[in-house]
């Protein structure tokens, strides 16, 4: 059975480097679909961003995170 998007859904997408690459072109797309959104939490230096659909893990604390919210309202 494949879910379809509803208006409670949070999406997901990485792109990263598979190697050392130099073209733009050559990256590796995941993408998927969370679902509706449990809980966010920090746990043992990951972000975690938990949905009925799946759980997205981050390698970030809750102080870069912070900086990185300050930073972006700048």
């Amino acid at each position: 059975m494949v879910n379809v998007p509803t208006d409670n859904d949070h999406a997901f997408s990485v792109e990263l480097d598979v190697a050392k690459l130099n073209e733009v072109g050559n990256r590796l797309l995941i993408e998927g679909y969370l679902g509706e959104l449990t809980e966010i939490v920090f746990a043992e230096d990951m972000l975690e961003i938990k949905g009925c659909e799946g759980t997205l893990r981050i390698k970030m604390n809750e102080k870069e995170f912070r900086a990185l919210l300050n930073a972006r309202r700048k």
